[in-house]
């Protein structure tokens, strides 16, 4: 799981310059307007990508895959689903 942690949070950070100062494991990334829609879209893309894995429509639009740490968990979950 540390290592999707890292991705995880490396990305946004790298990507959206969230602030040292913010907790990024309880961050609600999209309501904080670091990520907009279709960046989420793209996020969700490199995710799969990256643990190829696929995010159903409902996993999409479930609000709390939008909290980083809940982000981490259903990914792991997706992996485990898998093996």
């Amino acid at each position: 799981m540390t290592d999707i942690k890292e991705f995880v949070t490396e990305y946004i950070q790298r990507e959206y310059t969230v602030p040292e100062d913010v907790d990024i494991m309880t961050l609600n990334y999209i309501e904080a307007g670091y990520i907009d829609s279709m960046a989420f879209i793209q996020f969700i893309s490199t995710i799969e990508d990256e643990y190829d894995i696929e995010f159903e429509v409902e996993d999409i639009e479930n609000p709390k895959l939008r909290i980083v740490g809940k982000l981490i968990d259903f990914i792991q979950a997706k992996i485990d689903e898998q093996h």
